[in-house]
């Protein structure tokens, strides 16, 4: 107001100097009016313990002070003048008008926004802050929009729920040598398991060995197998498949639907041509010539097993033993045996080798199967970023230029390391997702189509029990790696064909001076003590069938506010079944917040909560509860699984979709220099009306390097998480971790920031290390989503 009175005296000065000037005292001139436009001083009351994500209106002030119109304009928020449109516009008011301001809270907790607003140079500020109530994690869920991903929506249980078994394994018989002589305490095991838990049968890597070990050698053509003789014995074993008689074989034909996705494959011996004798005295011939490619016997021996010993017609509804497996691995993890564990040996072989021997292979394996499909090469440790990318240049990417054209997918395992040399080495979380990413960018780019994936093993290898009997902790561990990588899996529906958790049935053929690891089966006296019997029992590893035995139906659309809550939701009819899984070594409260529900009633809804209830034993327990009505919070356990199924009276209206597609940039691997722009171009995106899109940057580098880059897309900053899926990759929960951090980086991008034609900019602050794979997530839709998380 001390500025204003000084005008005010400045003005009554000039006026009473010009009535007393020099122009002859002309008493009819009148003093000149100056119009005041400076108002009064206002303010408006800051707001606390606000709601997140909300917009905030303070109460009304009055323009007072002014005798005529004046300039208001907003910095960060809208106004609105005698309660009309809020607008961030400028304009003018009068006196008297009213005027409030608002401002859109933050997504955080216990955070301030502020906004300021100035009329007639005199401004004042509105500050809101959120409240700190929920410290959890925000899950939305919108049950009336259908997620695909690739075209694809529903949940395939013979892709995803599955046993590294099949129906025909003497392991699900009880008293006999593949039982250790012990009866099932379950007489109708199979049926049990299979039906009770609706489980599929996986992968076979056995059947096809013991058959070459009973093949005769071909009289006219030394170094292969009979073409005679496989003809007999595969009509052999198709007949017994068809006539066997008992209530074992009557389940086996009964579930012969549960086995229609079959992987089988062969080992290292003797199917890598090296001299090895087979049971009948002779070996896979060892010739390398142009008419004869080294691997060439090995592949014709498997094309013959795979077309002879099925049936090869199972459309024709005449029954002709069991049906062909549609997926055929040419060999189990052979670089782990013939390039890994041979270093620095006379008889270690080149990964080249390896590779042109998969060419060979399948090109004999589709002469008389034309209608499978042939894949390697079953990598057991894709660790592409070890010695600064060169492990990826030498082994994968070097599979992919010589035998990738060749392959129908790519089959690799991946494991969870939980105690491997005192270190803690995980796949879960952000290092699945780069080098799931890394193999389909560098096969877009090398083919112009991606190849999709077989995930033919995947679980944990608990290196500290490798000489231990069976105990929970050991199962526990294995749960938590297949579920977490499960949920990933998961989210590719279309690139996946196959992923088969490493759960074998008793494996008595791994026996060494202690059982087997990863059985779905132990004996009684394994758990309670000797005084219990022998009998053949169920690990707790059932309990993740269990858990997942009801899940089915279409895909519904989900987010977490937190990377490291795994979620993914179904709906069924009337059924709906919210996934949840925990990356956190901590327990966690889950808000869920359901859009979409208007015309959909719950009747009840029932939680099963997999989760590690004695932290003496790291023995899992299912633990279930029921409510009348979705909780607003939930807990969910370190590490752990839930299940929650929401019962309707009336089903959700699935009337919206959003569609998900991928795009892969035109570079990758791009060498990181400190300082230096990395560009990418990311063309072709087809976008709707509305969406959300995130940029994934697969990122390797030494630990105590920067995983904060500077990033743009088409000249707009983007705000890049500090945090990611899973562990930080350099610390566990009691040991060190990985050498380096190799993972994605998932980085928000603003819709409205996207073209048809994308420029991708990428600065580090130091030097070292890749950027291994750029892709864009483009989530379309024709309406906003349900959100509560930004």
């Amino acid at each position: 107001m001390y500025k204003k009175s000084l005008i005010a005296i400045s003005t009554t000065l000039a006026l009473t100097l010009t009535g007393c000037g020099g122009s002859g005292g002309d008493d009819s001139q009148k003093p000149l009016k100056v119009e005041d436009t400076i108002p009064a001083q206002f303010s408006f009351a800051s707001v606390t313990d606000a709601a997140s994500n909300t917009w905030i209106e303070s109460q009304s002030i009055t323009v007072t002070g002014i005798s005529t119109a004046t300039d208001i304009s907003i910095s960060g928020g809208e106004y609105s003048v005698n309660d009309g449109e809020f607008t961030s516009s400028a304009g003018q008011v009068n006196s008297g008008d009213n005027v409030k301001v608002r401002i859109k809270s933050s997504t955080m907790d216990d955070t301030s926004t502020q906004l300021s607003l100035t009329i007639g140079g005199v401004n004042a500020t509105f500050i809101v802050t959120t409240g700190s109530v929920f410290s959890g994690v925000v899950v939305d869920i919108n049950f009336d929009t259908v997620h695909k991903v690739g075209g694809v929506s529903e949940f395939s249980r013979d892709k995803f729920i599955t046993i590294h078994a099949d129906i025909t394994e003497n392991g699900w018989r009880g008293g006999n040598v593949h039982s250790a002589n012990a009866e099932n305490e379950d007489p109708n095991l199979l049926e049990s398991f299979a039906n009770g838990y609706d489980v599929y049968f996986g992968r076979n890597t056995g059947g096809m060995t013991w058959q070459l070990s009973q093949i005769a050698e071909d009289a006219s053509r030394p170094g292969f197998a009979s073409e005679a003789d496989a003809t007999t014995r595969g009509n052999g074993q198709k007949w017994g498949f068809n006539n066997y008689t008992g209530t074992h074989w009557d389940t086996i034909r009964s579930l012969q639907h549960r086995a229609l996705g079959m992987v089988v494959g062969a080992q290292q011996h003797p199917y890598w041509p090296d001299g090895t004798l087979t049971a009948q005295g002779w070996a896979l011939s060892q010739t390398d010539t142009v008419a004869e490619p080294f691997g060439t016997a090995t592949g014709h021996y498997m094309g013959q097993y795979v077309s002879k010993y099925f049936d090869p017609n199972p459309n024709d509804n005449v029954a002709n033993g069991q049906v062909k497996p549609p997926y055929v691995e040419v060999m189990n993890e052979p670089l782990y045996d013939l390039v890994t564990d041979r270093e620095g040996q006379s008889d270690q072989v080149e990964p080249a080798k390896i590779f042109e021997f998969h060419n060979a292979v399948a090109n004999e394996i589709r002469k008389t199967n034309p209608d499978v499909q042939v894949g390697g090469y079953t990598v057991a440790f894709p660790n592409f970023d070890w010695d600064n990318f060169e492990r990826w240049e030498e082994r994968d990417k070097a599979f992919i230029d010589i035998a990738g054209e060749n392959m129908d997918f790519y089959a690799i395992h991946l494991y969870d390391f939980p105690a491997f040399q005192n270190k803690e080495q995980y796949r879960k979380g952000s290092n699945a997702e780069a080098t799931m990413d890394m193999l389909e960018h560098y096969s877009l780019l090398k083919f112009g189509e991606t190849r999709p994936l077989v995930i033919s093993e995947y679980g944990a290898a608990i290196h500290s029990m490798f000489k231990q009997g069976w105990n929970p902790e050991r199962n526990t561990l294995q749960m938590r790696a297949i579920n977490s990588m499960l949920m990933q899996f998961m989210e590719r529906p279309d690139m996946i064909l196959k992923t088969i958790p490493f759960i074998v049935v008793k494996a008595e053929w791994g026996r060494t001076e202690v059982p087997y690891g990863p059985r779905l089966m132990v004996q009684k006296f394994e758990r309670d003590g000797d005084a219990a019997g022998d009998k053949w029992v169920y690990s707790d590893l059932i309990q993740f069938y269990q858990l997942w035995s009801e899940v089915n139906g279409t895909r519904i659309e989900t987010k977490a506010s937190d990377l490291d809550i795994q979620v993914d939701a179904y709906v069924d009819e009337k059924t709906a079944h919210i996934i949840l899984n925990s990356l956190e070594f901590t327990d966690t409260d889950i808000n869920l917040n359901a859009f979409g529900l208007d015309s959909a009633n719950i009747s009840k809804v029932e939680v099963k909560h997999l989760t590690t209830v004695d932290n003496a034993t790291q023995a899992s327990a299912i633990v279930e509860s029921a409510y009348n009505e979705l909780p607003e919070v939930i807990t969910l356990g370190a590490e752990s699984t839930m299940i929650v199924k929401v019962t309707f009276d009336s089903a959700p209206a699935l009337a919206k979709t959003v569609a998900e597609t991928k795009y892969y940039g035109e570079s990758y691997k791009q060498a990181i220099v400190a300082n230096e722009l990395i560009t990418n171009t990311l063309n072709g995106i087809v976008l709707d009306d509305h969406g959300e899109a995130i940029l994934r940057l697969g990122i390797g580098r030494d630990h105590g390097k920067s995983l904060l880059p500077e990033v743009s897309i088409n000249g707009t900053s983007l705000n890049v998480p500090k945090d990611f899926r899973g562990y930080d990759q350099q610390m566990g929960k009691s040991s060190v971790a990985r050498d380096g951090f190799y993972g994605v980086i998932e980085i928000p991008v603003p819709y409205s920031a996207l073209a048809e034609n994308n420029d991708i900019s990428i600065r580090f602050s130091d030097t070292g290390g890749f950027v291994a794979s750029t892709a864009l997530q483009v989530f379309n839709t024709e309406q906003p989503l349900g959100r509560t998380i930004q």
